[in-house]
């Protein structure tokens, strides 16, 4: 019986790089895996070498499976916040019908612009306070109803500095209006 725990010691001792594996340290600390293997070591046969084997490759995929489906929540995860973060972002302030109550009256007509449709006077003063090119685009965008690609073919530029325009209108109108409540 002590011949047989030194045989399993020496082993282990040769062994010792690979025994610091966390996956090699995660099948021994299973009894029945250690059993294995030191059954394997004092009676090294074909079949006790293959049942190691089976039991480790069977381990090994167990862990592989846990790992893709950890890596997925946690990535799915991330993924989910950027995008939530990105809408909440992408409508800072939605100057459109769903703010009828709150400031814009509800009649519609094209030869009016943005700034005589406004009734809340904290988002008027704001409105006033911003460029003429991003007044422009605002009320391209929510009195007219254009597309981003017609408004940068209007102003004959890009779709992406329209869109970087209207995003910092935006913000500015947003700070403003967040600066005037305090």
């Amino acid at each position: 019986m002590c011949n047989e725990y030194k045989i399993i010691e020496e082993f282990f001792y040769r062994n010792r790089e690979q025994v610091k594996n966390p996956i090699i340290r995660s099948f021994l600390a299973d009894a029945q895996n250690l059993y294995l293997v030191q059954h394997a070591i004092l009676y090294p046969n074909d079949c006790n070498l293959k049942m190691v084997d089976e039991t480790f490759q069977a381990h090994y995929q167990r862990v592989q499976k846990i790992k893709y489906i950890s890596n997925l929540i946690y990535f799915f995860s991330l993924d989910f916040d950027k995008k939530k973060r990105r809408l909440q972002n992408r409508f800072l302030l939605v100057v459109d019908s769903g703010l009828m109550d709150d400031g814009i009256r509800d009649e519609e007509s094209e030869e009016e612009g943005l700034l005589e449709k406004i009734e809340n006077e904290q988002l008027f003063k704001g409105l006033q306070k911003l460029t003429d090119k991003q007044l422009q685009i605002l009320e391209m965008i929510y009195v007219k109803d254009y597309s981003i690609k017609v408004i940068a073919e209007t102003l004959q530029t890009t779709p992406q500095n329209i869109s970087n325009l209207h995003r910092k209108a935006l913000k500015k109108l947003h700070h403003i209006i967040r600066k005037e409540e305090i």
